[in-house]
């Protein structure tokens, strides 16, 4: 080996080395450079959809069907698979979620689903699933007053309805029951990957384009 190679190889040894150290001093006991994967039947993930006109808002409840995710990874950090055929709107938990008052009758609620799922929203015929293919999972800085949770911060590819777009999400890890807890949450906008939000009577009824996704994430270890 060269002299100039020798140097190069050191070189990036102490940048990963660094890198190692970072994450495994920024994360509490439980949370550091762990593999986990997802607890499905405990997981879940929430949509907030704001109406439009004279619409309503909603709560929406989904389930992860599969995923892994590597706490402190800086490349190839896991991936997940939302199950877009589990979402149901307007659930008591979804509404509790969001702070929204009051319950949604069954009819409605039937007809509010049948629109969501139908060719005209999420088409969930063609497109069954989301993915979120997770490039890293790396720390961000704590909180003083909140020592037991680790911010992270996971980059990666969000493929939905077809389209695939760059997908940052904030979220917050902590041991709970064994396993590690992550919650985060992110912004969307259903016309950013081709999707029509529902609307009637010309817009004079309907739903916002953006919609907030918060995920409720349970990871074995």
């Amino acid at each position: 080996m060269t002299e100039h190679a020798r140097r190069i190889s050191i070189g990036r040894v102490r940048v990963l080395g660094v890198v190692s150290v970072l994450v495994l001093s920024a994360s509490p006991a439980g949370v550091a450079a762990q593999t986990g994967s997802v607890d499905v039947q405990r997981s879940r993930f929430y949509v907030f959809v704001a109406k439009k006109g004279a619409g309503h808002e909603h709560g929406v409840e989904g389930r992860v069907a599969a995923g892994t995710i590597i706490l402190g990874q800086l490349r190839q950090a896991g991936s997940l698979t939302f199950d877009l055929r589990s979402l149901v709107a307007d659930t008591s938990a979804a509404r509790r979620f969001f702070n929204l008052a009051g319950e949604t009758d069954a009819d409605t609620q039937a007809q509010i689903n049948a629109n969501m799922h139908g060719a005209a929203v999420l088409d969930l015929a063609r497109f069954p699933s989301a993915e979120f293919r997770i490039d890293s999972a790396l720390p961000t800085p704590q909180q003083a007053d909140r020592p037991t949770q680790q911010p992270y911060e996971l980059t990666g590819e969000f493929t939905l309805h077809g389209v695939t777009r760059t997908l940052r999400i904030a979220a917050v890890a902590e041991a709970a029951d064994g396993l590690i807890r992550l919650r985060g949450k992110f912004p969307l906008k259903q016309t950013d990957y081709g999707i029509r939000p529902f609307s009637k009577l010309l817009g004079a009824v309907g739903v916002g384009d953006e919609v907030q996704v918060f995920g409720d994430l349970w990871l074995r270890p």
